[in-house]
């Protein structure tokens, strides 16, 4: 394919409800947008979500919207309530569903916002997630700072991160290719997005009535990307290959509970060439909950007192294909008599090469600071705030020690593929867990598709 130009395009939703906003709340949940089929190709990487963000309180509607009123002062009437730091507006988003206009399913992403949650924090440093990210997807290594974004209607422009989309691929859109590409968005509940937040002195501001009620709203919203046109001599549908293969990453999900303290969870994954699965973990009752963040990525935990407060460590790992150890062939055994958090090095490299070759990580949210709560201050005022009082995040200068943990692997360095449509997969955690302490694990699969298209359809082999 040659290309001479790249055409820019913007698009609104076919389902454009009355004053423009989509909302969980006023039952305006899902937005779809239809790329047409042109003789010229999708620049997937190029796809973006522009809106404008409004966070209200109970008491708003369309005539009086009355926005969130976040501030310093605990106990003086504010609203407290905020966006998850991490993930930013993409935690509007629950599911992704890509499809072509004959309604064949491309990709169905769900969980999107909790898969984004791991992948965005081991990809992005601190520095990204308070400038470029931040710009644009409204995140923040502190939640303080966060929370002050959403007091007024705010712009964002964030990108779809599903396995399809992330690629450099050019997809054909034409009538020899997929014939255009349906965008449908499903938006997740407002006690999953919103909650309470922290100051900079690890304050909670979450008081009894934080959140209550409160709900966002997607407005004016808009998907723009970039289109490859071909040269003169290709331009007409009939040069483009009537039939023809186009390679992709899909991501998938499922969901499932532990609570043992000796755990082996089974899946059959369906997938012939997969790349790498990985796991995050939250305590079950935080979902759906204003009082608390819907899409951290913290360690298990058992109940103490009526709360999830008490870490239940692993200590053991093992990744199984078809009842044997496999890719890694030995136990991964993270336990230590060290009284002195240390990280789990092993399992935690393991994590990051199931999102992200080793090799080129070079930005990530992940270090002592957030998962063991060690400093990892280093200049001269931090130096001396640590020496005196102990707290250096307090200068501003380190992330917010909420963990970015997980546990996965990545099936093959070679990114080729491994064959799991006929053999199962499953992982055994050995942990501190005391079995009255229900943790959900949501299981993310990324796999290598072959979408092929001719005259007669469009087949999907994975």
């Amino acid at each position: 394919m040659s290309v001479i130009a790249k055409e820019r395009v913007e698009i609104t939703p076919l389902n454009l409800p009355s004053g423009g906003a989509y909302s969980f709340k006023n039952g305006f949940p899902i937005v779809q947008f239809q790329i047409p089929q042109e003789p010229k190709y999708l620049d997937s990487s190029s796809v973006r979500l522009n809106g404008i963000l409004r966070v209200c309180q109970p008491t708003s509607t369309e005539a009086v919207p009355v926005l969130t009123d976040n501030a310093n002062n605990k106990g003086s009437g504010e609203f407290n309530s905020c966006l998850s730091s991490r993930v930013g507006v993409a935690g509007c988003i629950d599911q992704i569903i890509l499809s072509s206009m004959t309604n064949q399913t491309l990709e169905n992403t769900r969980s999107y916002a909790r898969y984004l949650s791991s992948v965005q924090s081991i990809t992005h440093s601190q520095e990204d997630f308070d400038t470029n990210v931040q710009l644009s997807s409204l995140t923040s290594s502190r939640q303080m700072n966060g929370s002050f974004m959403v007091n007024q209607d705010t712009s964002f422009a964030i990108p779809l991160r599903t396995g399809m989309l992330s690629g450099t691929s050019a997809i054909p859109i034409a009538m020899n290719g997929i014939r255009g590409l349906q965008v449908e968005l499903q938006l997740a509940p407002d006690q999953q997005v919103l909650s309470g937040w922290v100051d900079n002195t690890d304050t909670s501001k979450n008081d009894s009535a934080t959140g209550t009620g409160a709900f966002y709203q997607l407005r004016d919203l808009t998907l723009s990307y970039d289109l490859l046109i071909p040269d003169s001599d290709t331009q007409d549908k009939l040069s483009i290959p009537s039939t023809g293969t186009l390679e992709y990453n899909s991501v998938s999900q499922l969901y499932s509970v532990i609570n043992s303290s000796d755990q082996t969870q089974t899946y059959n994954l369906g997938t012939a060439s997969t790349l790498s699965v990985f796991n995050n973990f939250i305590p079950t009752t935080h979902i759906n909950s204003y009082a608390h963040d819907g899409y951290s990525t913290g360690k298990l935990k058992n109940i103490s007192a009526g709360v999830y407060s008490v870490d239940a460590p692993i200590k053991r790992v093992s990744f199984l294909k078809a009842g044997q150890l496999f890719p890694i062939e030995n136990e991964i055994d993270v336990e230590s008599d060290d009284p002195v958090s240390r990280p789990q090095s092993e399992l935690e490299q393991a994590f990051i090469g199931s999102i992200k070759p080793q090799h080129l990580q070079n930005h990530s949210l992940m270090s002592l600071n957030t998962n063991d709560s060690l400093s990892t201050a280093t200049s001269a005022l931090d130096g001396k705030d640590l020496i005196l009082s102990g707290t250096p995040e307090q200068q501003f200068q380190l992330a917010q020690r909420d963990p970015v943990f997980g546990v996965g692997c990545s099936m093959d360095p070679y990114r080729v593929g491994v064959d799991y449509s006929r053999d199962t997969y499953a992982v055994r955690l050995v942990s501190d867990l005391d079995g009255a302490s229900p943790n959900s694990m949501y299981t993310y699969i990324l796999a290598k598709n072959v979408l092929q298209y001719s005259p007669s359809g469009i087949t999907i082999v994975s």
